[in-house]
């Protein structure tokens, strides 16, 4: 039996004709595609149907679901019954430690609600009178697991709040929490194939902030690439310029005269800061650490800082929540990074001692219960 699909429909009928007792030889192709064009519309009131059962019995788990509600600082929490303690622990354990310390109030993380849940029945929730952020696990996930979800969605709620600053347009953030791997961070910090990343790894501050694409618009690309990283940038962001083949073959080929004309002439078009977001040396995540950064380093009232200043640049708001000047800022930032550098060759020396003594206790487990013995 086969599923109800055009192709299937046409073998189906197809087989009908072919039977004995159908219509005689004279049936047309045409005539079998008329009959299958009857079904189509079968086909999509089925599948109409299936959706609208689906709809209504997930409407139905909502109202029949009984949840406990938690306030955990600004967050509504909804638990299934049973369940409050572990959620306390772990969502109480993330809100204390990683945002009470600077979030003051956040309208929408106030309107959202988390859906937490922990446990070997996972089952789904959805509601349509609030949005709901899911954190869902089975037993056997760990702690950690729980954890990173729940900075997720309170991610998610507060990434909202940014949508009309420079943080969620002309200066996009991946995230607002606490890195999930700084290592990651300092790694495509160091990879950033830009003369002003790496003199900003070097300690100049000025340089940081052309990285971070955090001066004026009308700076030159110059003072953030050199022109051999300017025809890497049009080489990894060849797509963008298929209007101009023969000028981007030319640039390809390593004229980089021609390449500035294709930036110059794409910037141009682009007049807006969020889609010259491709051209900005540090990538969003790095980008999400400096505000992380200046929003621990603010303290209290550090966010609500934060959106006090959503109407003026990046840098401004930034040296609002953190109540450093930029300088200062990106000193401070360039510290933290370098103290997440990941250590070279780390855990060998530990992993070869291991190795060793597996080695060491596998040869003697050999010689004692082989005729190959020690004299």
């Amino acid at each position: 039996m086969c599923r109800l699909t055009p192709r299937c429909a046409a073998l189906v009928l197809a087989a009908v004709l072919a039977a004995p007792g159908a219509a005689p030889a004279q049936q047309t192709e045409q005539e079998l595609i008329q009959h299958l064009d009857t079904l189509v519309p079968l086909l999509k009131d089925a599948r109409r149907r299936a959706s609208a059962a689906q709809i209504t019995a997930r409407r139905a788990r909502d109202v029949h679901i009984p949840l406990d509600t938690l306030s955990i600082g600004p967050l509504t929490v909804l638990v299934v019954p049973g369940e409050g303690a572990a959620a306390q622990d772990v969502v109480g354990g993330v809100w204390e430690r990683d945002y009470a310390p600077w979030l003051d109030a956040s309208p929408n993380l106030a309107e959202d609600r988390i859906f937490f849940q922990w446990s070997a029945d996972v089952v789904e929730y959805s509601s349509s009178e609030f949005t709901v952020r899911v954190v869902q696990g089975a037993r056997w996930h760990t702690r950690g697991y729980m954890e990173t979800g729940v900075r997720q969605v309170i991610s998610q709620s507060l990434r909202e709040d940014l949508q009309r600053t420079p943080f969620g347009g002309d200066w996009a953030v991946s995230a607002v929490r606490p890195p999930d791997d700084p290592a990651l961070i300092y790694r495509q910090a160091v990879l950033a194939s830009s003369h002003s990343a790496r003199a900003c790894l070097d300690g100049d501050p000025a340089a940081c902030l052309t990285a971070f694409g955090l001066k004026p618009l009308d700076a030159l690309l110059a003072d953030q690439y050199t022109p051999e990283e300017r025809l890497l940038l049009v080489r990894r962001n060849g797509s963008l310029f298929a209007r101009a083949p023969v000028e981007l073959r030319a640039c390809v080929g390593g004229d980089l005269a021609e390449c500035d004309r294709l930036l110059a002439d794409m910037l141009g078009r682009y007049q807006s800061a969020q889609n010259r977001l491709w051209t900005v040396p540090f990538g969003a995540d790095v980008r999400a650490s400096l505000l992380w950064y200046a929003l621990v380093r603010g303290g209290e009232g550090a966010w609500g800082r934060l959106l006090a200043h959503a109407d003026e640049t990046a840098l401004a708001a930034l040296e609002a929540a953190s109540g450093l000047t930029a300088n200062t800022l990106m000193r401070e930032w360039r510290g933290w990074l370098l103290e997440s550098r990941p250590v070279r060759h780390a855990g060998l020396g530990t992993q070869v001692l291991k190795g060793s003594a597996w080695i060491l206790l596998l040869i003697a487990l050999a010689a004692r219960s082989t005729r190959w013995r020690f004299a």
